[in-house]
């Protein structure tokens, strides 16, 4: 028998939905997985991924984006039809989670060696679409011993990085696990054309488009919850305005705001235009300096933080944001809070 074929009967109701979960830090690392064997059984798929992020945010001191995939090796589905209009390449590590008894009898190396080749294609189908210094790791989440196919996947292939999981005991996320993914973050953050480094530069347009159009929120009606984040952003960063920004072609759309009303914006007045452009937060102390970066009209914004507001794959299609007419110092602003509150948006805008 194959890898595909004999299922290991899940512990968790299975969800046909992408999730992300986030934990705060500067600059996260991102990080893709397909299948929940290296997630906390009694947890919901969200909850899983979340104390994942935490335990990644916890070694590394960044933040961390862990994206769950549902998935299953024994239902024949490839990693590409799985993750179906997922933007790949934002992502750091690729865990694959191969479940089910792999060989039932494990009695002759053909047996063996076909399971591998099958794991071979999947990977294969995946790899292009990653950046060229992702790495992907093959998590074994069995109960019988894979000895024998951890070695006809190195065999086959040196540099390929394979782990047995034992998927009866992860509280949050397998040490080991963990362990090969903080050194693999770590040597891609020195590494130029790493996805670290392609996350710095713009995204394609035609992918903040796509992914907005999807969503669904341009010219939607106000939303309650949105509005209620808002007027909490403006109260705890002591700012006049706030706002939940959108870019589609052509335009700024606010999906909630406070001092200026909800709606459109051209784009010449909007700070949220350049927020887009990096992975980071904007934050501009005066923007009538005549020494300052002069990144939309002069208006009644002198004052703006920002920071980019991403789809569950990491496609920026927006930005939260709070502004006020009086300028203060750049570095008296609370940059984990403002990504906090871009996760914040993103999972009230993707799971509702």
């Amino acid at each position: 028998m194959t890898v595909l074929e004999t299922p290991l009967l899940p512990t968790r109701s299975r969800s046909t939905r992408v999730v992300t979960a986030s934990a705060s830090g500067p600059d996260p690392d991102r990080i893709l997985v397909f299948g929940d064997a290296v997630f906390a059984p009694e947890h919901p798929l969200h909850a899983a991924a979340g104390l994942m992020a935490e335990a990644v945010a916890a070694r590394s001191g960044r933040g961390a984006d862990v994206t769950a995939v549902p998935w299953s090796s024994w239902s024949g589905q490839t990693l590409l039809s799985a993750g179906n209009g997922i933007h790949f390449a934002n992502h750091d590590v690729v865990v694959v989670c191969l479940s089910g008894s792999v060989v039932h009898s494990r009695t002759t190396n053909t047996a063996v060696v076909g399971a591998a080749e099958e794991a071979l294609v999947l990977v294969d189908q995946l790899r292009p679409q990653l950046a060229p210094t992702a790495e992907i790791v093959l998590a074994l989440a069995h109960r019988e011993d894979q000895t024998a196919l951890v070695t006809a996947l190195h065999q086959a292939r040196p540099d390929l990085i394979v782990l047995r999981i034992d998927a009866d005991t992860v509280a949050s996320a397998p040490p080991l696990l963990l362990e090969v993914m903080q050194l693999l973050l770590e040597q891609q953050r020195a590494r130029a054309g790493s996805p670290q480094w392609l996350r710095s530069t713009p995204q394609p347009f035609d992918h903040r488009y796509d992914a907005i159009r999807r969503l669904g929120i341009v010219d939607a009606p106000a939303d309650a919850a949105l509005d209620r984040m808002v007027q909490r952003m403006s109260e705890l960063f002591h700012t006049k305005g706030a706002a939940i920004t959108f870019l589609p072609e052509g335009r700024q759309w606010s999906a909630a705001s406070t001092w200026f009303p909800r709606g459109s914006r051209a784009l010449q007045d909007s700070f949220c235009r350049s927020t887009v452009l990096g992975s980071g937060p904007m934050v501009i102390g005066d923007a009538w300096a005549r020494n300052g970066r002069q990144v939309a009209r002069r208006g009644r914004i002198r004052f703006y933080a920002g920071h980019p507001l991403e789809s569950v794959d990491g496609v920026r299609v927006g930005a939260v944001c709070v502004f006020d007419p009086a300028p203060r110092r750049e570095d008296a602003v609370e940059l984990d809070l403002l990504r906090d509150f871009a996760v914040l948006a993103r999972d009230t805008l993707y799971r509702s």
